[in-house]
């Protein structure tokens, strides 16, 4: 295999002409260029990695980690951060923490030792505080999507819940729904008291009371929101309308619903949020109406603003914000 001196020999230039070649960069006259890149095709040469590494004083890797790889409500947001890395040239190690705290920090620890340009980390669990913060202090240039430390000086990817679960609550009761309840998701993630707390403002707003069973407190998963649904059912409890802080808790609030014999709109609207529906629900379930969460987009901004961060050395951290769109469905009118 030819190497870079062989290849600048026989086209008669120098080795930084050939590396700007390499590199993609300026200072090479066209017809240089064209001269260099024909001995390079000829010659099948091959960059070496590491060697390009030191010289750009790069990796041209990005380390991701999040919670779950296999976890379908994430596919989007990878989708839009590969992508995103593949057309600036830029390799994505992504790695599953599990939930587990011990491994994410670990896999951090990899990241920082010169082997990533940067970091992206995915979360907004208040168990994770500990690895943002830990990313903050090990690796300059770092991204949290959704991660929410308002303390630290870090870029951040950030979707607007708050204002998500406004837009919800306020289109049912446009819709002429008062009795609208709300089950909340995991109460141990920001995003969750976001999302409560922009149903609280718009019932606020409205001027519409909450009573005792206007807020219950479920979890990210469809069982929960069932059985506290059913609990209400069973004494007599009929709300018209249910904002529910996730999807799939939504779809046990639907069946709870259905199973009591209440139809849907008529009897209960409900509105869920993330847009993350499996198609076998909208085979058993009316299309359920959401607040889309714009995750490829998200991760795309993701990566262009850990990239910005690579340029410029010592600016100041940016927060991008994205809307959660409401999709309305067969669950609302």
């Amino acid at each position: 295999m030819a190497t870079i001196s062989q290849i600048a020999k026989e086209a008669g230039v120098s080795r930084t002409l050939v590396s700007r070649v390499l590199n993609n960069k300026p200072g090479v006259s066209p017809e240089n260029r064209q001269k260099i890149l024909e001995i390079i095709e000829k010659n099948h040469y091959v960059p070496n990695g590491l060697a390009r590494a030191l010289v750009l004083q790069r990796t041209m890797t990005i380390g991701v980690v999040m919670d779950d790889l296999c976890n379908d409500f994430f596919f989007d947001l990878i989708a839009g951060l590969q992508n995103a890395g593949e057309e600036h040239g830029y390799n994505i190690l992504f790695c599953s923490g599990r939930k587990d705290i011990d491994t994410k920090m670990k896999y951090v620890d990899y990241f920082s030792q010169g082997r990533t340009d940067g970091i992206i980390a995915y979360g907004s669990n208040h168990a994770d505080e500990e690895l943002f913060r830990s990313i903050a202090a090990k690796s300059v240039n770092c991204v949290l999507i959704e991660g929410n430390l308002d303390d630290c000086k870090v870029d951040k990817i950030r979707l607007d819940n708050f204002h998500g679960a406004y837009v919800a609550t306020e289109h049912l009761i446009k819709q002429g729904y008062h009795n609208i309840i709300h089950i909340t998701n995991d109460m141990n993630y920001d995003v969750s008291l976001e999302r409560l707390n922009g149903f609280v403002q718009a019932m606020h707003d409205y001027r519409i009371p909450l009573g005792p069973d206007s807020i219950v407190y479920g979890d990210c998963y469809e069982e929960a929101a069932y059985q506290q649904m059913k609990k209400l059912f069973a004494v007599g409890k009929k709300p018209d309308a249910c904002f529910v802080g996730a999807d799939k808790p939504a779809f046990g609030v639907l069946r709870a619903a259905i199973e009591t014999g209440l139809s849907i709109p008529g009897d209960l609207a409900v509105i869920g949020f993330d847009d993350d529906t499996p198609e076998s629900r909208d085979i058993v379930f009316p299309g359920l109406s959401t607040m889309r969460q714009p995750l490829y987009e998200m991760g795309r901004a993701g990566v262009e603003l850990l990239l910005d961060a690579i340029e410029q050395p010592g600016r100041e951290p940016k927060t991008q914000t994205f809307e959660a769109e409401l999709v309305l469905r067969d669950t609302c009118r």
